[in-house]
């Protein structure tokens, strides 16, 4: 199959890119893949007529559509595979493809274009007052960026998607999880044009270590919505279990800064992990932990930590209370709730032999639900779907995989 696989990098590279170079390199083994690609790191250092430039094709970019139509000209894609299109790309790849007649698949890794910021949540904690249309809220908040620049930026190419229909030139949307798909119904999207199919790992270079892991780990964004502040104050209420922070963020020098003054010694940060030191780090773990606040979609962690036979608690909030099945493969916590995070913490630390036994069954599931080959299967039914090739009912279901 011809595939034109479609995505905007972010400044600060993270999950969702790692996924898209990941879907990249496993489509083309079988198929032809034409890879349209733009950088936000391409905004960095414009001068103001530029800046100014750039505002409009955020909304409506002419580059865009001329190097998409020529591409198509030159490639002939049976179907465009779209991840990230903001702030570059713009919402002017649906209308240019639609018009072409390519078929559009369209991944939804957060809640653009119903969302400002795609996260459905600002300072004020959760919040999805704009998911039916009234960006105005948004420019009233600073949703994006803090700013409210930005934020009128944003809400106008997400006024432009609805009232132009662009959206609605997509073919077929592929969330995640079960609450994704719950959310888009709720925000307008056709029931009948979403799709389930989660993230996938490799699992096979995270074997798990055959010990019990001697720490307590979180790995990610230091940042309010992660839910680190709750963490580390749980932490304050623990006796016995050591926590190693592995990552970076906003809230970094504040976590450290409060660390010390506190004489916190059952905290140790490790700064941000990579490579063979992130695999290290995860397998030398008793558990991981996931305290976000706000809606994960299905952060790759939650796989690798599963992958790596180690347990997650997580907040009992947006997918993440969805994917971690009570007592199975992990605990659930109230999000923000730092005394029963503390109390979930101790409750597994000092059961080791529960901690091991979830943590074999998260790798199982892993191997069953989440590898390669099905994940790979259930995108081509999908292609396949939206190109006109008949895929038996049952295998279009919710969540088949």
């Amino acid at each position: 199959m011809r595939i034109l696989l479609i995505h905007n990098f972010y400044q600060q590279f993270g999950g969702e890119d790692q996924v898209v170079l990941q879907e990249l390199e496993e489509l083309q083994k079988d198929h032809t893949v034409i890879f349209y690609s733009r950088h936000s790191n391409d905004l960095v250092n414009l001068r103001l007529l530029e800046k100014a430039r750039a505002a409009v094709e955020a909304i409506h970019s002419q580059r865009t559509m001329s190097e998409i139509e020529s591409l198509v000209v030159k490639h002939r894609p049976e179907v465009a595979y779209i991840h990230n299109i903001y702030p570059l790309i713009s919402p002017a790849v649906y209308h240019s493809l639609h018009a072409l007649g390519i078929p559009i698949v369209q991944v939804v890794h957060d809640f653009r274009p119903f969302c400002t910021n795609g996260w459905f949540y600002n300072s004020t904690g959760v919040c999805e007052r704009c998911k039916r249309g009234n960006y105005l809220h948004a420019i009233r908040h600073k949703c994006y960026k803090s700013s409210y620049a930005y934020s009128a930026l944003y809400a106008a190419s997400m006024t432009y998607v609805r009232k132009s229909s662009a959206y609605f030139k997509v073919d077929a949307v592929i969330c995640l999880t079960e609450f994704a798909r719950r959310k888009l119904i709720d925000a307008g999207v056709q029931p009948d044009k979403i799709f389930v199919r989660p993230n996938w790992i490799d699992a096979t270079p995270f074997e798990p270590p055959s010990g019990r892991g001697h720490y307590v780990a979180y790995i990610g964004r230091l940042s309010r919505e992660k839910g680190i502040w709750t963490l580390v104050r749980a932490m304050e209420r623990v006796k016995g279990p050591i926590l190693k922070i592995a990552g970076t963020g906003p809230e970094e020098a504040a976590i450290s800064d409060y660390i010390r003054s506190r004489g916190i010694t059952n905290i140790q940060m490790l700064g941000f992990l990579e490579g063979g030191a992130r695999l290290e780090f995860l397998r030398d773990s008793m558990f991981t932990v996931m305290p976000s606040e706000w809606y994960e979609m299905f952060p790759m962690v939650l796989l690798e930590a599963w992958a790596c036979g180690k347990a997650v608690i997580g907040s009992r909030l947006g997918a993440t209370g969805d994917l971690i099945e009570e007592e199975k493969n992990g605990l659930l916590f109230t999000p923000g709730d730092e005394q029963d995070l503390a109390q979930t913490i101790e409750r597994l630390f000092w059961s080791p032999h529960w901690a091991q036994c979830m943590g074999a069954q998260a790798r199982l599931i892993v191997e069953e639900r989440y590898g390669r080959a099905a994940s790979g299967a259930r995108l081509m039914e999908i292609f396949r779907h939206v190109c006109g090739v008949p895929v038996p009912e049952e295998r279009l279901v919710l969540g088949a995989v």
